[in-house]
């Protein structure tokens, strides 16, 4: 054996790779993960992207309190907002607990991305935040859904980027002169 290593050292760790190789896929693969078999990237983004209108919907018909309560992760859900990082979603929630009673958030998916394992998506939209009919601010969101341990498609980060408030414009000069 020792001279048949000598002439053909690479066989040797070839081998031994090998056998790391055989024993470590033997091992437990119980990590945690879950890849969906019949998953494709388009199938996943249609669950998220259906989840997110799920979830807009319940902000419609309950309000966003009780909306984000249901469709943010427990625990790991992030909400950015300027300046600061809320987590989980019973603080979420509680930022809106605050809102004047005909405050509202309105949004449409519009687009995103979902992952081939099925367990991971991020969508995109424009909202729009009123109080009253009278919208105060408007924009574009993101939101990253991931699985929970039940395989239920959960919101575990979400931010938005409200639009450039729009300056009136000056009226014209009637003679054609700048400013």
């Amino acid at each position: 054996m020792t001279a048949a290593i000598k002439r053909h050292p690479y066989r040797a760790a070839f081998v031994a790779m090998l056998v790391a190789l055989a024993v470590a896929c033997s091992a437990s693969t119980d990590v945690g993960l879950t890849f969906d078999a019949g998953a494709t990237p388009e199938k996943t983004l249609e669950a998220a992207m259906q989840a997110d209108r799920d979830f807009a919907a319940m902000a419609r018909a309950e309000g966003p309190k009780a909306a984000f309560l249901n469709y943010m992760h427990p625990t790991d859900a992030k909400f950015l907002q300027p300046g600061a990082v809320v987590q989980g979603a019973e603080a979420i929630a509680a930022v809106f607990a605050q809102s004047p009673p005909d405050f509202s958030i309105a949004w449409e998916p519009d687009g995103g991305h979902g992952s081939a394992s099925g367990d991971l998506a991020v969508t995109t939209g424009l909202y729009t935040i009123s109080t009253g009919a009278r919208p105060i601010e408007k924009g574009r969101y993101v939101m990253v859904w991931s699985k929970d341990a039940a395989g239920e498609l959960k919101v575990t980060m979400e931010m938005s980027v409200p639009d450039p408030a729009v300056q009136p414009s000056a009226a014209p000069d009637p003679e054609g002169r700048p400013g």
